[in-house]
């Protein structure tokens, strides 16, 4: 008997990753109670007093704030609804699945439209196929209703990330954040139990948003040499994907790509906005160097012309712009270590000059420079936006 016991526990190990849990059985039918009569109290008289005469008789309640104020400031799905609704009906197996999405739930985080940059025309779209849909649902019905996949695509750090962050933040749905690795299982099978389970939990909490990061390696264009698990979690994604109009609530598949040309035709169709995110343009790079080096810890000597900084990073992404002022804050630290000691610098202020900024230039190089034509040549060809 022990030696089965032993068996089963690690194959219980190797199977879901922790330990069985045993439960004793005890009999059905409950020890019963011995009942007490209950007495009904005694009613409690209250005598009614006189009104007071200088109330008045009517009166009226003036709303704080106006509907469309009100429909903005409810609870998250999130927040009012317990996990435990949606596991009642599952199988043990199913429960763990959704143990496993609910760390990908990611809380709003207060991040707003102003904390990005330049993408005028990209925050437009998004404002028109994801948070107006949710704000004003009886608007976008029949041939208006929402959009059901969004792409995101454009060479890396050009802030596609922090736009779905956004999003999620504004129009206050629930933000699955899905990589490869949460969907990718070794098991036959779990792949696609995997994603059905997440779009039963988006459709739960909706509205809701399902981001993908880097879809192109969940959803590559299909060929001869595919693997059979490969194609059978396209086909489940795409199944899920078609089911979106049919399910309750509002459901947005979200999705960023650096290389959308690997992008299987399939997908593409199911994402009918395709968005280019392309690289900060003179005035953002402007706006970018003044955000990052205009900080209370950083004093600039002399003052920089933020314009001839913006002139010298052509080619250069937001993600480039931020390690280059970094590189330069850096630089005034390097002067200052051997002379730091054991003191609390926590309120320190650090001088950066021109020629800081100028130097962590040269020494910081683009990397997204040599996408950025193919990513406009694909939106001039696929683009849907």
């Amino acid at each position: 008997m022990i030696s089965l016991v032993q068996d089963y526990c690690s194959y219980y190990m190797i199977r879901f990753n922790k330990q069985p849990q045993f439960c004793r059985k005890v009999d059905d039918a409950p020890a019963k109670r011995p009942q007490t009569r209950r007495t009904r109290p005694e009613p409690v008289v209250v005598e009614k007093e006189d009104p007071d005469p200088d109330l008045p008789s009517t009166f009226t309640v003036t709303k704080l704030l106006k509907d469309n104020q009100l429909a903005n400031c409810t609870i998250p799905a999130i927040e009012r609804k317990p996990l435990s609704g949606l596991m009642s009906n599952m199988t043990s197996e199913k429960k763990q699945l959704v143990e496993l999405l609910n760390q990908d739930i990611i809380r709003p985080s207060g991040v707003c439209w102003d904390d990005i940059k330049g993408l005028t025309t990209a925050k437009s779209i998004l404002m028109e196929s994801v948070v107006y849909p949710v704000r004003y649902p009886e608007v976008f019905t029949g041939l208006l209703e929402p959009w059901r996949g969004v792409l995101l695509h454009g060479p890396p750090g050009t802030g596609k990330t922090m736009l779905a962050r956004v999003v999620a933040s504004e129009s206050g749905c629930t933000f699955f954040n899905i990589t490869c690795s949460t969907i990718v299982n070794k098991w036959r099978g779990e792949s696609e139990k995997i994603v059905k389970v997440l779009f039963e939990m988006a459709s739960y909490y909706a509205p809701s948003i399902i981001f993908i990061d880097e879809v192109e390696t969940l959803a590559a264009e299909r060929g001869a040499g595919e693997h059979e698990a490969s194609r059978r979690l396209k086909s489940q994604l795409l199944t899920e994907l078609d089911g979106i109009t049919q399910r309750d609530g509002i459901v947005f598949l979200l999705v960023n790509s650096n290389m959308p040309w690997e992008i299987d035709p399939a997908m593409l169709r199911r994402l009918e906005k395709r968005i280019y995110i392309p690289l900060p343009d003179f005035k953002t790079r402007e706006e970018l160097f003044e955000t990052f080096l205009n900080s209370k810890n950083i004093e600039l000597v002399p003052k920089v012309n933020f314009q001839e900084l913006a002139a010298k990073t052509e080619g250069y992404s937001g993600s480039d712009v931020k390690l280059v002022c970094k590189e330069a804050l850096m630089s005034s630290v390097r002067k200052m270590l051997p002379y730091m000691g054991g003191k609390n610098h926590t309120n320190r202020k650090d001088k950066i000059s021109l020629s800081d900024v100028l130097t962590a230039i040269e020494k910081t190089k683009p990397v997204s420079k040599s996408l950025s034509k193919r990513h406009q040549e694909w939106q001039n060809e696929m683009g849907s936006s």
